[in-house]
């Protein structure tokens, strides 16, 4: 048996260059382990994370810190190689990391939707964000009982919004679609739904 070769150490510095790398496919354990053994090796480091997992599929998106002399390419090839040896049925992209835009400043919140499910709730509530320029950050949606749905996006809301105007546009929306709409700052929402361990 072959013995796994100990992942490469290297020091974060502001030498490094960023690039963008996405995974997904059919979810099976030991996905992530093999992502970042692999990158690891090859002088990366996975700066921002973000995997998820729906209806048995897996999502992984990372912002990296890589070598100046290691190209998008040969992550790609590395990571395809690895892949294939473990037989994951998994797709490869890396792309160039685009530096973000400068934002107006803004607040975050979190918007629910839930009611009786239809195909057009996001569309919907997505047009009424683009058009106010509100950023959506997270979104999630998923069956809450039978017929029903929930939507639950987290958004950066810009100051110069009126939020009691945005919020009467979504209730009336929601309403016109026999659903139900909330708005909340995300630290209320976070300090409402906040489990306590005792």
């Amino acid at each position: 048996m072959t013995e796994a070769q100990p992942a490469q150490t290297t020091e974060i510095n502001d030498g490094l260059h960023r690039t963008n790398v996405a995974v997904f496919g059919l979810d099976r354990p030991g996905i992530v382990a093999v992502v970042s053994n692999a990158l690891t090796r090859r002088g990366v480091n996975l700066e921002q994370v973000n995997q998820m997992a729906l209806h048995g599929q897996f999502a992984l998106m990372c912002v990296i810190q890589k070598p100046a002399g290691l190209s998008n390419e040969q992550i790609q090839q590395e990571l395809e190689a690895e892949i294939a040896r473990r037989k994951f049925d998994l797709a490869v992209m890396v792309i160039d990391f685009k530096a973000p835009t400068p934002q107006p400043e803004s607040e975050p919140y979190v918007v629910s939707v839930w009611g009786t499910d239809r195909n057009d709730i996001i569309a919907n509530f997505s047009r009424i964000f683009a058009e106010q320029k509100i950023n959506i950050e997270s979104l999630r949606a998923f069956p809450i009982e039978d017929g029903m749905s929930l939507q639950v996006f987290e958004v950066s809301i810009p100051l110069n919004v009126d939020r009691r105007a945005l919020h009467r546009v979504m209730i009336d929306r929601a309403r016109a679609m026999n659903l139900r709409c909330n708005l909340q700052h995300r630290d209320i929402f976070e300090a409402i739904h906040r489990v306590k361990v005792e």
